[in-house]
């Protein structure tokens, strides 16, 4: 698309870039199965900004209205509001309904079983879980123990798995309890040497 004039610039701000902002502020907290398609995530956009008008349709109305026109800058604030703040709220609500599971007793009512929006269980238990301890089994049957909290980070490149931990811990064979490396500023590992991966309060 090119934008030769203003009129140009002004249907993609208008159309797009709501949907957009929607969809990044999502996908910033829940990683959302990806789409190679243009078509396919342009349509993602043009839904999004479609919802987002819907709701904003009586501030609309009130733009067109002679109050608004007659106040040149309230029309401005109130459309940015509509194009940029109003997509971020409802990509913070979509976001938290999909992580707190909000709709579940709906559809436990209505007897339906749904698909999960997040791609894979790795991106599911790591943008869902709160701060935890883990006990990650590699592929050679080595052990490492450690702290998944705020300052750990796990990927959600679905071609590149990896996890880092802010604090790492030493398994004692006698079963007593885990004791805090020291002096340890935390672990990379790279997700192509994880078997698997135990959670534990």
């Amino acid at each position: 698309m090119k934008l030769d004039n203003f009129s140009d610039v002004y249907f993609v701000v208008s159309v797009l870039v709501p949907g957009f902002i929607y969809s990044g502020v999502v996908s910033n907290f829940v990683p959302l199965r990806p789409h190679k398609e243009k078509e396919t995530l342009l349509l993602r956009y043009l839904t999004a900004t479609a919802f987002n008008y819907a709701i904003c349709s009586p501030l609309i109305y009130f733009l067109v209205s002679g109050y608004f026109i007659a106040h040149p800058i309230g029309q401005a604030i109130t459309w940015f509001f509509i194009v940029f703040i109003i997509p971020v709220l409802m990509a913070v609500i979509r976001a938290m309904s999909i992580q707190y599971d909000w709709l579940r007793w709906l559809y436990r009512g209505l007897r339906l079983r749904t698909i999960s929006p997040i791609p894979t269980g790795w991106d599911w238990i790591f943008s869902t879980t709160d701060p935890c301890f883990v006990l990650v089994t590699l592929t050679d049957g080595t052990e490492i123990a450690g702290y998944f909290g705020t300052r750990s980070m796990a990927s959600s490149d679905p071609e590149r798995k990896d996890i880092y931990l802010e604090m790492v811990y030493k398994v004692p064979s006698d079963g007593c309890p885990w004791t805090p490396v020291q002096n340890s500023l935390g672990m990379h590992i790279d997700g192509s040497q994880i078997a698997y991966i135990e959670f534990r309060r």
